[in-house]
């Protein structure tokens, strides 16, 4: 992907469309091309205090502890819509807010609002700050393993 700015200076960082396209991935059920854009030893937090706050090192740490536990619950997966974003072009960090339409297993409504921080090197996420609804995530996975 070549990055630039509608300056004469080429940017490092991509700009709002790129982000924006790199994401959809996402919201049509493609986490396998979303990830492809994740540096394999990104820095991902999930910020607060629930059950998946945590540091994790790695992008397969943060799949297989994080991801996959909060996957296993939802029935039919995740319904993901693109709120905005906030961010890119000339910037390393850029702002991605989500919402998620989905179902647990028990039935219980997981509408999920997102914010990841993302911090961008050489076309890649290399550092994520993840927010959500912390007592809505606790309660699918209590009531859901």
């Amino acid at each position: 992907m070549s990055i630039s700015t509608k300056t004469t200076h080429p940017s490092p960082y991509p700009t709002k469309s790129q982000i924006h396209q790199i994401f959809t991935h996402l919201t049509n059920n493609n986490p396998t091309a979303f990830y492809a854009h994740v540096s394999d030893d990104a820095n991902w937090t999930v910020m607060g205090s629930h059950i998946l706050s945590a540091h994790y090192t790695t992008k397969a740490s943060f799949l297989s502890s994080s991801l996959a536990r909060i996957s296993a619950v939802i029935d039919g997966g995740l319904n993901l819509k693109i709120v905005s974003i906030i961010g890119g072009e000339t910037e390393e960090w850029a702002v991605v807010e989500m919402l998620a339409d989905a179902r647990c297993k028990n039935g219980l409504k997981y509408d999920q609002a997102y914010s990841w921080s993302t911090r961008w090197k050489d076309d890649k996420i290399v550092e994520v700050r993840a927010y959500l609804d912390g007592v809505l995530l606790n309660r699918a996975l209590e009531e859901n393993e």
